[in-house]
């Protein structure tokens, strides 16, 4: 488990009173091996978002992909790894776990969420999604790159 803060690898005793919020989103692919990406806040990025109380991690995955993409038939598939970055709000610190699952549906135009700040929701090809997330989080770049997806 690598946890981040601003992008930078921490110890994990750094954490030890920080608050655990957790997340989950997806990872998903259509049928031309595309992937589904969405822009938020100058960065690209895989849809996500917060867990609300009662909700299991898989439902709240396949809520918040879409809720930020319109995106509909979407088939649940293998759990990946979770990824962890902190940041502070409201003055507390704040430990987020992320749980993330690949995905799989058709290929259909998309609505980005704008009151959530996303700016797009498109396919990209799989082959470029390295490209892309050049310009986005390191947690979600060692996703990519460790679950070899």
């Amino acid at each position: 488990m690598t946890i981040y803060q601003n992008d930078q690898p921490i110890d994990p005793e750094q954490v030890r009173d920080h608050r655990l919020i957790h997340a989950a989103g997806g990872v998903v692919f259509n049928e031309h091996n595309e992937v589904l990406m969405i822009y938020r806040l100058d960065k690209w990025d895989f849809p996500k978002g917060k867990v609300e109380a009662g909700e299991q991690y898989d439902e709240a995955a396949l809520r918040e992909v879409e809720e930020e993409t319109g995106l509909h038939g979407i088939t649940l598939g293998e759990a990946l790894p979770s990824t962890f970055h902190t940041y502070t709000l409201h003055g507390e610190p704040i430990l987020k776990e992320t749980h993330w699952y690949r995905m799989s549906a058709p290929a259909q135009p998309l609505t980005p969420q704008t009151e959530e700040d996303i700016t797009q929701a498109t396919w990209v090809p799989a082959d470029q999604v390295h490209t892309l997330l050049q310009n986005s989080y390191a947690t979600l770049r060692d996703l990519w790159k460790n679950t070899k997806l």
